[in-house]
């Protein structure tokens, strides 16, 4: 029974529970909200984040900032979704520009408002850019689409890129350049030109047409791809989406940590570039892939993409899904980011699901293990951070707890192989006291430490929370030293007490001082042994307690625990022990610097460079 108890870290559940949810509450301190709890430990170990562009890495703030149309173009001044704009027309365009607009707002299910004096977008960004800008050229938005007729609207597909509605008879498109420009008639190669110029800068581009029904055409056809065909176009729409200024630090961030960013968008790909070196995510040689273009063998894929600097544009749904699978194959743990109902399969696929919470839809949100409440990249960054601080901790109260664990078999495996000659230095009850009590409370402290300023300056971590390095230094270093002061402390209060090995059995009240002894020695060891966990290269006298208060608060809960136990006679003779002698005391104290010693050894062994000092 002794064995079985000293064996089983029975605080070992409470603590883990603990600290995976003091971390999740610290990341929704910092708007990244955990669904699943587990999350928060392979958060830490992430190699690789498939981002999204469009609100993550950029503002998702459109406004519409260029109207190009065969026949002349318009310039608008201002950014938000203010209608207060300055529009500069060519000459003899307006007419067309205005065209272009207003069938393009006739397709929004977004729109722009006024709230506490600020104009914000309700529903879908561009669309609400597209809604204030109709404002800007004078168009009463909500008039107009009250005026005229909706009678068939066909929705936003990935896979056709673009959407349409059917009002008083024409039908009107509105959609990706390449896919709309495709389906007109006439000389389109102009336009499709000025799309290219405008994506290189960054700019998102829709393309407008439209075309008029036959009557009962639009009745008797439920195929979209039927109807949008021999298209007039109207015009293209550039939007500028601003980058979030905090992008580019989080994104160095990460190739200091040895994360891979990879930018897997469904916008164009000369825009995705444009963003992708805006923020820093590619540098000299990027590489640039459109969902058509993916090879069809996995293996290849997985080659291809597992590098720096690669942006994945015109992505659809099932291609975010495959992407996950691939390098989660090529042995990476992935964290992919979802907002669309189609992109559930893929959050689910990846190791870490990150929903936005803003513009991201339930069936994401539900999907996924991670919502960001602000939509921004860097706030993934700060929840990896928290992920990787929160695995080390579950590494640190593992050694603390597998080091109390050798200490507490010690006493029962000398009882043993002396074939119970010589006295047992710790009772089954003394060892459940040292678990759920002196030995819970630093444990707890461990797992809240906060994150340490070279977290993320570390490539992440391959290895198990249990492996041979914790194994080695709580049953080769740590736990050794404080077994061997607790029985040298244990024995020499006897031998003091006039016991000698082989002679007759000590008096009850030696015994019970000298187990008093081996007790204290075990809590002096272990709050040693707390400090000395803080870190995993610096000696325990370098950390101390500053940094993370509760250590500090945990140990005098400990001694209190140890004060009281010992000197309340009731609870002492509960647990079978009494306050030891000034030997026992002496000897007891020795358990400190002897686990700082083991300890300073083990890490200028382990890690001679960082150690030392």
């Amino acid at each position: 029974l002794g064995v079985t108890v000293a064996l089983v870290p029975e605080g070992l559940l409470p603590t883990l529970t603990l600290s995976l949810a003091v971390a999740a509450q610290r990341m929704a301190q910092r708007n990244a909200l955990v669904r699943h709890l587990e999350a928060v430990e392979t958060l830490g170990l992430t190699t690789v984040i498939c981002t999204d562009k469009t609100g993550t890495l950029t503002r998702n703030e459109l406004s519409a900032v260029l109207v190009w149309t065969p026949h002349g173009s318009a310039r608008i001044d201002g950014e938000g979704y203010s209608p207060y704009r300055t529009i500069q027309f060519e000459p003899g365009s307006e007419d067309a520009v205005r065209e272009a607009v207003t069938a393009a707002v006739m397709c929004a299910e977004g729109r722009s408002v006024l709230h506490d004096d600020h104009w914000v977008a309700e529903g879908d960004p561009l669309d609400a850019a597209v809604w204030s800008l109709t404002l800007a050229l004078g168009v009463d938005a909500d008039r107009l689409k009250t005026e005229h007729l909706l009678q068939r609207r066909f929705p936003f597909d990935p896979h056709r890129r673009r959407m349409s509605v059917v009002v008083d008879n024409t039908l009107i498109v509105k959609g990706a350049p390449e896919t709309v420009l495709a389906r007109c008639h006439g000389q389109t190669d102009r336009a499709c030109s000025v799309a290219d110029r405008l994506a290189q800068d960054g700019l998102r581009v829709i393309a407008v047409a439209k075309r008029t029904l036959a009557p009962g055409e639009a009745a008797a056809n439920a195929d979209p791809d039927h109807l949008e065909r021999d298209l007039t176009f109207l015009g293209l729409i550039a939007f500028f989406d601003p980058p979030r200024p905090e992008a580019s630090e989080a994104i160095a961030h990460c190739r200091e940590a040895g994360i891979r960013v990879i930018m897997v968008t469904g916008d164009h790909p000369a825009t995705a570039l444009a963003v992708a070196r805006q923020v820093g995510l590619v540098r000299e040689h990027p590489l640039v892939l459109t969902g058509n273009e993916l090879p069809a063998d996995d293996a290849i894929l997985g080659a291809l993409i597992d590098r720096d600097e690669v942006v994945l544009a015109r992505v659809k749904p099932e291609d975010k899904l495959r992407i996950a699978r691939v390098l989660r194959n090529r042995g990476h743990v992935v964290a992919m980011t979802g907002d669309g109902v189609n992109d559930a399969p893929a959050l689910h696929e990846a190791d870490v699901g990150v929903a936005m919470g803003r513009s991201g839809t339930d069936v994401a949100r539900e999907a996924a293990d991670l919502v960001l409440l602000d939509d921004n990249f860097a706030t993934i960054v700060a929840a990896i951070e928290q992920g990787r601080t929160t695995y080390n901790n579950i590494r640190r109260f593992l050694t603390y707890h597998l080091t109390d664990n050798a200490a507490e078999l010690a006493p029962f495996v000398v009882w043993a192989l002396s074939g119970g000659r010589l006295p047992l230095a710790l009772s089954v009850l003394q060892v459940l006291l040292l678990d759920l009590g002196t030995d819970a409370l630093p444990a707890l402290a461990l797992g809240v430490e906060p994150p340490a300023p070279e977290t993320l300056q570390t490539p992440p971590p391959r290895r198990g929370l249990v492996d041979m390095s914790v194994l080695a230094r709580a049953f080769l270093a740590l736990g050794p030293t404080e077994a061997l002061v607790e029985l040298a402390t244990f024995f020499l209060v006897l031998v003091h007490g006039s016991w000698s090995p082989g002679g007759s059995l000590p008096s009850p009240h030696t015994l019970l001082a000298a187990s008093g002894a081996a007790f204290t020695a075990v809590v002096f060891g272990q709050a040693a042994n707390a400090l000395a966990n803080r870190s995993d290269t610096l000696p325990a006298w370098r950390v101390g307690v500053r940094g993370n208060r509760a250590i500090g608060y945990a140990l005098l809960g400990s001694f209190a625990i140890l004060g009281t136990t010992l000197f309340v006679e009731p609870l002492a003779r509960v647990v079978h022990q009494a306050p030891p002698p000034a030997l026992g005391w002496g000897l007891a104290a020795i358990a400190v610097p002897a686990v700082f010693a083991a300890d300073a050894l083990w890490k200028r062994v382990m890690h001679p460079r960082t150690s030392s000092g």
